[in-house]
């Protein structure tokens, strides 16, 4: 806009307070939008027990989700949470102290051959072990460079090929069924039960199964 008595421009007041007018109604807007997300979300978040119970939330003792049952969200004294803290492991150290004292003796380890009798420190022992390993795979392969080639054999007549190839004929799955019985033994074994066998397996072999003593070392216990 021009001054008509003075040719010259006029300042546009007006434009600039609408812009802020228009920007403080966006602001505000935004805002409300803002807090309304925030309260739909809040009001939307699971409960205290809810999260306790998909494990989200630590649950320190049986008590503690009944708790929250029977009176909301309210949290537990420093007291109540102290003593259920100490319960908990109580009860997880009793229950590990059962497991030590199930656990086999180390000779009872070695005698299955589970546990390695050397003498040594674990650390060297490994080592050892992976050196024989290491030494047993270098013989096997100059052993296999060195084998004579199949024509030698055949002509040493070591090694011996059928010259007729005899098919035999056999019955498809779909004419028999070829699942184990739903009723076999092997099905129904108890973990006690086969620790029994396999304990009774071990002993036979140990004691009274025939083995010549240049054979003892490859016995396999189970």
């Amino acid at each position: 806009m021009t001054d008509l008595l003075t040719g010259g421009p006029v300042e546009d007041e007006i434009q600039p307070n609408m812009s802020n007018t228009l920007v403080q109604a966006k602001a505000s807007l935004e805002e409300e939008k803002r807090k309304d997300q925030l309260n739909r979300r809040l009001s939307n978040r699971p409960s205290k027990v809810d999260l306790k119970l998909r494990n989200i939330l630590r649950v320190e003792s049986n008590d503690s989700i009944a708790q929250g049952q029977d009176g909301g969200d309210q949290p537990m004294s420093p007291n109540e949470g102290i003593s259920a803290k100490a319960t908990s492991f109580e009860k997880r150290s009793a229950q590990l102290r059962s497991c030590l004292k199930k656990r086999p003796e180390k000779a009872q380890l070695e005698e299955l051959n589970i546990l390695k009798n050397t003498g040594l420190d674990p650390s060297l022992a490994a080592a050892q072990e992976k050196l024989k390993r290491a030494q047993l795979e270098n013989a096997l392969e100059g052993r296999l460079r060195e084998r004579p080639p199949i024509e030698d054999l055949e002509n040493a007549k070591i090694i011996l090929f059928a010259e007729t190839v005899e098919v035999l004929p056999t019955f498809r799955k779909s004419e028999y069924n070829r699942k184990p019985d739903a009723n076999a033994t092997f099905k129904n074994l108890t973990p006690q039960l086969k620790v029994a066998i396999r304990e009774e397996l071990n002993t036979f072999k140990k004691h009274e199964m025939s083995v010549h003593e240049d054979s003892l070392r490859n016995t396999c216990f189970h």
